[in-house]
């Protein structure tokens, strides 16, 4: 394997843990390197934050970084689609072909016929990419999990509150509820906070989860829902809590719009009421409300769970947010706070990602062209034009567009490449996902992705993906480990981490930084891409605070605001407190903004759109609801999957949950094969029984494929054997959540049975 490096010496170099191939929690490692080699990764412990690297995944990244499947060189597809056959060209050519046929396209169908798809928090390029999108014309037709993870709530906080939210540190608060957050799988460092501080002190944890995750079995309250029922559950909780009369009633008053109305609408939940809705007695209903609102700070920790609903997935986040304003866990010293964007330095902010982006490019006719903008209006062009007035008069900077609360709805690029509806998509650039794994509905993506429609498809990657496998041309990518970063956390934080490159990139591998600048100056606007490299734009990003990427890479690590910008700081641009922004100014408990979108300005219950209530029909023949997305370590989403790096070694089959009884009833024992079939398809998985979730749910693991297959037809890396897409919902706008236009990946409807064969394939 080709590398580039130092010889005859020892480094070590401070580099911020990213996903691929850790997660998304920004820990603080340190690199040592031997003769330009990776040898060993620890934890940082001079970084300024908790994160100082996890037991769970850090040990597998060297041998993830030098594993034999990693791509080294640019791939050019030689045969069809799907028959794995490529030819090595060099990054020149790539780069001048791609850019001609782009250009080529956006000539015969203008500049919409683009479309991206990524993945959240992959990169620290979000502000590049859709500079280079905006200047090349294109809407943000921007495909990405960021509408069923995280960023569509991270939306509603903007249109209720002004600001995203920060989940509340277990050090700071008294009461913590997990909604829907496996914590120990998917973040095991705050975990192991979480159980020290239960051990140490007074402190009352509440988990809602329909299974009984590792922190359920020390919760105080372990509240075991109906999959797909958390909105009316906190409905049930604000009722409690008003007519109980333990809400903040001095900061409702000030800081808070709507209250009565929102009073109105929870009177229609009682918990006698949600306990037929949710499967929850109405004791545990009052007793997990009163021990949230009594126990002040009390804050909020939530999964993707509840982002993957489809309809009402967000009404679920406009309920906590409620329950956060009314219980006064906004206010100052509450476990919710909201912080301003950052950071700040003696009055100066540094550059964020919304800086780079130009949406002045984007006349309003092409606006109009964002895929699902129309009807789902609050992550698209309707939501920005919306709620920018008030964060930018409010906070002077640009409101966010670089960042996974502002993209098109993912499965309506699928239909524009199938049905040219309702125009032709013909181009597409993936990078930082594996789509085919994390979307839904995976027929009708393959389908798109083998599309003569699709002209042109580019993959940017560090392994053949089951998603790459389907491509034209095949970039391989420089890993976090094998690059600068300076990254905004997509100004979801008023922060700016940096870390240095552990080791120089392998093979002929570059950043996703020399992809957008090379395409820019290839399709004639390479002028505004001034920088050569990712050191550059970054030195560029903290100027203002008189920093410079080597100093805060190697000394500071993380850049935090001198004091956090809150709604009670004194705004230096108005001389009165800087309150929400909002259209009120405060905390909005009925939604203006919502109500100029067309949508109910107060949060209320719907039925997801498969389950025995919405679908008895369905439900008579598939009894069981279904649970798709089980996070478990040390993988992380699609990652870690290849032979050789250990994980797969440690867990080389697929697990699906079962209850005992069910189990016994359908003959199904421990380890057996079981096959999950819904409407859409049939995976297989390996029975793991528990009874500690309902014996009419079922769960199984999320993000499988099996690299040791083949990576051709019929194979493509076993994407259809055990991957809970293949289960989903993506082909139907009324089962979306109106809002977003997110997608149904849970509390859907299945039947199971036992294996008599492990092809999923033949069933």
């Amino acid at each position: 394997m080709a590398e580039r490096g130092k010889q005859g010496s020892v480094e070590e170099k401070k580099i911020v843990c990213w996903a691929s191939p850790g997660c998304i929690h920004q820990c603080g490692l340190i690199a040592t390197v031997e003769d330009g080699r990776l040898v060993k990764l620890r934890g940082n412990p001079d970084y300024p934050t908790p994160n100082h690297g996890c037991a769970d995944r850090m040990p597998y990244h060297v041998n993830w970084l030098y594993n034999s499947e990693q791509l080294l060189h640019p791939l050019k597809r030689v045969g069809e689609r799907g028959e794995n056959q490529w030819e090595q060209i060099p990054w020149d050519q790539a780069l001048d072909e791609i850019a001609a046929k782009l250009a080529e396209l956006k000539e015969k169908y203008g500049p919409e016929t683009l479309a991206l798809h990524e993945g959240t928090y992959r990169n620290d390029m979000y502000g590049l990419r859709t500079r280079f999108l905006n200047l090349f014309g294109n809407p943000s037709n921007i495909g990405c999990a960021g509408t069923i993870c995280r960023c569509n709530t991270v939306a509603m906080n903007y249109a209720l509150l002004g600001m995203t939210n920060a989940r509340p540190k277990a050090a700071n608060v008294k009461c913590l509820v997990l909604d829907g957050c496996a914590l120990s799988e998917t973040a095991p460092l705050d975990f192991q906070r979480l159980k020290q501080r239960k051990t140490d002190g007074d402190f009352k944890l509440i988990v809602i989860d329909p299974r009984k995750t590792a922190a359920g079995r020390f919760a105080d309250i372990w509240v075991q829902l109906r999959p797909g029922t958390d909105t009316a559950l906190f409905l049930g909780w604000i009722n409690v809590i008003i007519e109980e009369g333990l809400y903040d009633k001095e900061f409702v008053d000030e800081w808070t719009f709507g209250f009565d109305e929102l009073r109105a609408r929870a009177a229609e939940y009682t918990p006698e009421r949600v306990a037929e809705i949710t499967w929850v007695p109405p004791d545990v209903i009052r007793e997990s409300a009163r021990m949230y609102a009594t126990n002040w700070p009390a804050g909020f920790h939530w999964g993707s769970a509840t982002d993957m609903l489809g309809r009402n997935s967000v009404r679920v986040e406009q309920a906590r947010v409620c329950l956060r304003a009314i219980t006064g866990n906004l206010k100052i010293g509450g476990a919710d706070v909201i912080v301003g964007p950052g950071p700040i330095i003696n009055g100066t902010i540094g550059v964020r990602d919304s800086m780079l982006t130009m949406p002045e490019r984007i006349s309003p006719e092409m606006r109009k062209k964002q895929l699902g903008s129309d009807r789902f209006r609050l992550m698209g062009w309707p939501g920005y034009e919306a709620i920018a007035p008030y964060h930018e008069a409010t906070y002077g900077i640009p409101f966010p567009t670089a960042a996974h609360n502002f993209v098109a709805v993912q499965p309506l690029i699928w239909k524009a490449i199938l049905e040219r509806d309702p125009y032709p998509i013909t181009a597409m650039i993936t990078w930082g996902s594996n789509y085919l794994l994390n979307g839904g509905d995976v027929k009708t993506m393959y389908k798109a992705s083998k599309s003569p429609n699709l002209e042109l498809n580019v993959v940017m990657e560090h392994f053949l993906t089951p998603t790459a496998m389907l491509a034209d041309y095949v970039l391989p990518i420089a890993s976090k480990l094998e690059k600068p970063m300076c990254a905004t956390h997509e100004d979801f934080a008023p922060n700016i981490a940096c870390g240095e490159a552990a080791v120089e990139p392998l093979g002929e591998r570059h950043g996703d930084f020399h992809v957008w600048k090379g395409l820019a100056e290839r399709l004639g606007f390479g002028e505004y891409f001034p920088w050569k490299d990712e050191v550059e734009l970054a030195d560029y990003r903290l100027a203002p605070l008189g920093l410079t990427f080597k100093e805060v890479a190697t000394e500071k690590y993380f850049v935090r605001s001198d004091e956090p910008w809150t709604y009670d700081t004194i705004n230096p641009r108005t001389g009165k407190k800087t309150g929400f922004a909002t259209p009120s100014g405060k905390a909005e408990l009925y939604s203006n903004i919502l109500e100029k979108l067309g949508y109910d300005p107060l949060p209320f219950y719907e039925e997801p759109p498969e389950s025995p209530i919405s679908t008895p029909e369905v439900a008579k023949e598939y009894p069981y609801i279904l649970i798709t997305g089980g996070n478990f370590r040390p993988m992380f989403h699609s990652e870690n999957r290849q032979l050789g790096i250990g994980t797969r070694e440690q867990y080389p089959d697929p697990i699906m949950d079962i209850h005992p009884d069910t189990a016994r009833a359908l003959g199904i024992e421990e380890g057996d094969w079981v096959y999950v079939e819904t409407r859409r398809g049939v995976i297989r998985q390996r029975a793991t029984l528990t009874d500690e979730l309902n014996p009419r749910v079922v769960n199984v693991q999320s993000h499988w494929w099996f690299p040791e297959q083949p990576s051709r037809e019929p194979w493509l890396g076993g994407l259809w054997e055990s991957n809970c897409n293949v289960l989903t919902i993506a082909d139907d706008p009324d089962t979306f959540d109106q809002i977003t236009g997110g997608w149904p990946l849970r509390a859907l409807l299945c039947k199971i049975w036992k294996a008599e064969t492990v092809d999923a394939s033949q069933a």
